[in-house]
């Protein structure tokens, strides 16, 4: 039973994670397009990074990696 709990422990801080990542990588996108201060992308920038970190840390040992690719004009 305790490695089920570990197993969903692990799923939902991995899923929690992803959907910082992406709420970031939007962020940084949205502040772009704005033509914010640089000051600010920096912000998410960092936050995306320590997100990204976190998860690669998690999954140390999973034998699963993340990559990041832009697809913003993939067909």
């Amino acid at each position: 039973m305790e490695q089920v709990l570990e197993n969903e422990d692990w799923t939902l801080r991995v899923s929690r994670l992803l959907d910082l990542i992406k709420r970031s990588l939007e962020a940084i996108e949205r502040h772009k397009a704005a033509n914010s201060p640089d000051f600010i992308v920096e912000q998410y920038q960092h936050l995306r990074d320590e997100h990204l970190a976190e998860l690669d840390e998690l999954l140390q040992g999973s034998n699963m990696t993340i990559q990041l690719r832009n697809v913003g004009n993939a067909a």
